[in-house]
């Protein structure tokens, strides 16, 4: 469409089919009129076998590559990308139009998460999916961080652990000596017992 074009198109550039700006150009092989590729070739299958300008016979095979002359023409045409009316902002050389448009931040595609369909411009899609999007499945973005605390905390458990073990086994080891000490002084008492008795007989 010419009015995507940022200054006036000169009439030698446009297709006498469909009326618009050549796309993919191909000439007829005598007076060397341009078309549009795929018009010409709708033109040639469906209506006749000759060039729709200068009536001469034409035939897929006979079309030629566009001239140097016209490709040059073509190329340094400043044209708005496909993606305007989705905020695009940018005009680019024709030549470099399908290369801008394949990385466009503005090209509309779908979130990913299972159960949305919301169509996005390429570049919300990652803060769509991760941010916004109701489908979205909560992620985990501290994993490392989290997993070095765990292990942190599990060492920490096991040396506590240790330290009630041997805690353990010193109040035991205090019991066995208590234990001692007490049958020991049971055995005094029964030993002062017996000496009582036997200086008062």
């Amino acid at each position: 469409d010419e009015r995507r074009f940022i200054e006036p198109v000169k009439r030698d550039l446009f297709c006498s089919i469909c009326q618009e700006v050549l796309r993919d150009p191909r000439m007829c092989q005598n007076k060397e009129h341009p078309f549009c590729l795929g018009c010409i070739l709708k033109h040639l299958q469906l209506i006749s076998h000759t060039c729709p300008e200068c009536r001469e016979h034409l035939t897929p095979e006979t079309l030629k590559n566009p001239s140097r002359f016209l490709k040059n023409d073509l190329s340094q045409l400043k044209i708005i990308c496909d993606y305007n009316e989705r905020g695009c902002p940018g005009y680019v050389l024709l030549e470099n139009l399908q290369h801008h448009i394949d990385r466009c931040g503005f090209a509309p595609v779908m979130c990913e998460n299972e159960g949305c369909r919301t169509v996005v411009n390429r570049k919300e899609k990652e803060s769509h999916e991760s941010n916004l999007c109701l489908f979205r499945v909560a992620k985990c973005h501290d994993c490392r961080d989290i997993k070095a605390i765990q292990d942190e905390n599990k060492a920490e458990i096991a040396d506590v652990k240790r330290r009630q073990e041997e805690i353990k086994a010193n109040q035991d080891e205090i019991k066995s000596v208590q234990n001692e000490m007490k049958t020991k002084q049971d055995q005094i008492k029964v030993r002062g017992s017996f000496f009582f008795i036997f200086v008062n007989v």
